[in-house]
């Protein structure tokens, strides 16, 4: 790529970027109740190969250490059952745990989430963690 070329990418980067947070953008939310805030949700399953899935003590460790130090200010976790079929046609069911965030929508507020989702697969030995990012109006 040529410098101008480069410096073309960068002003309209900067242009066009202007208002956009690490979560997608200001996509003009009017709130009629409450004020705009972004809600990040993550899906953490339970089961480990070779191992037996992860214990309730073991994730309740894991949410007072790893997440509730990064959002003091409170957060959501509640039981599902996941499933999905591998491609021999078994179906695989999954207790999982998910965490609902709210937040600024900031690049650190980011950075958090995904050191929250990479501690997760290191710790629990977890291929993925699922991140839906939404900005709902919100009001306490």
């Amino acid at each position: 790529m040529t410098a101008v070329a480069s410096r073309l990418l960068l002003g309209l980067a900067l242009v066009f970027g202007s208002g956009v947070t690490a979560c997608g953008g200001d996509d003009g939310l009017d709130c009629k109740v409450g004020e705009p805030q972004y809600q990040t949700d993550l899906y953490f399953g339970r089961n480990r190969v070779n191992n037996e899935p992860v214990s309730e003590a073991e994730f309740q460790a894991f949410v007072d250490t790893v997440v509730t130090p990064r959002f003091q200010d409170g957060l959501t976790v509640y039981d599902a059952n996941g499933q999905y079929q591998l491609e021999s046609g078994e179906l695989v069911h999954e207790q999982s745990k998910i965490i609902v965030l709210l937040h600024d929508g900031s690049a650190a507020r980011s950075a958090d989430i995904e050191t929250i989702r990479e501690e997760y697969k290191s710790q629990f030995d977890q291929e993925s963690v699922l991140r839906i990012d939404s900005q709902p109006c919100v009001a306490f």
